[in-house]
């Protein structure tokens, strides 16, 4: 995946001289290649097996700049797939695909949410606030990203894993999700700060939590039903 990360890294480049990276969050499975890195190759990490890279834009959006990302793409090789349907924009390289994603807030909305100061739509999706609140900045190569804070992400994967239609990838996601889990309950800092978010988390969504916990991780289950 070296060479799609390669590619990657020309598009936060870039982003990051525009200005507008600060107010990008990288999420998704794209999130482990940096994992990876932050807990030193810990094997229980799982490699990234995706071209599909997610930008999460926060809910209101924050940009000092105006960058069109579209015309930022297509000069790094990227075409625009629009879907009629949709009225989503996907933007396809051999080596990747990009899409824009924010949380859904308020009244449910049948068409995407448009990011004027970047020239984009992204799409709104429920559950994508905790990936928002709970982020972390890493360095790397010079270039400095936003990421979902570890056990914020295990704790999102989790709770989206029973609602996916896709079966083959809602298995890899929750996979992903558990052994991520289970290596960060090994580590303090990162077991105390699952536990902080997962009770910050409506009442609902704690118990979609623990049932899938329940079935597949009793690790997990005990830890984070623990004094509640």
């Amino acid at each position: 995946m070296e060479e799609n990360y390669n590619l990657l890294e020309a598009v936060l480049k870039e982003l990051q001289v525009k200005g507008v990276l600060d107010g990008l969050v990288i999420i998704g499975s794209w999130s482990q290649y940096f994992y990876r890195i932050l807990f030193e190759n810990a094997p229980e990490i799982p490699l990234i097996r995706t071209t599909d890279v997610d930008f999460l834009v926060p809910n209101p959006a924050r940009f000092n700049s105006k960058v069109d990302i579209t015309e930022l793409l297509n000069s790094l090789g990227f075409d625009s797939d629009f879907d009629y349907r949709t009225g989503l924009v996907k933007y396809v390289h051999p080596d990747l695909e990009i899409q824009f994603l924010t949380p859904a807030l308020g009244r449910p909305k049948d068409t995407p949410y448009e990011i004027k100061k970047l020239n984009v739509n992204a799409e709104g999706l429920a559950y994508m606030k905790m990936l928002q609140d709970y982020k972390f900045s890493m360095q790397h190569r010079d270039i400095s990203v936003w990421l979902p804070e570890p056990s914020a992400f295990i704790l999102h994967k989790i709770l989206i894993s029973q609602k996916r239609k896709d079966t083959a990838k809602q298995e890899k996601d929750l996979r992903s999700a558990i052994s991520i889990g289970e290596f960060c309950l090994d580590c303090s800092e990162h077991r105390e700060r699952m536990k902080f978010i997962f009770m910050q988390l409506p009442k609902k969504w704690q118990r979609d939590i623990l049932g899938v916990v329940k079935q597949h991780s009793p690790d997990l289950r005990d830890y984070l039903s623990e004094n509640i």
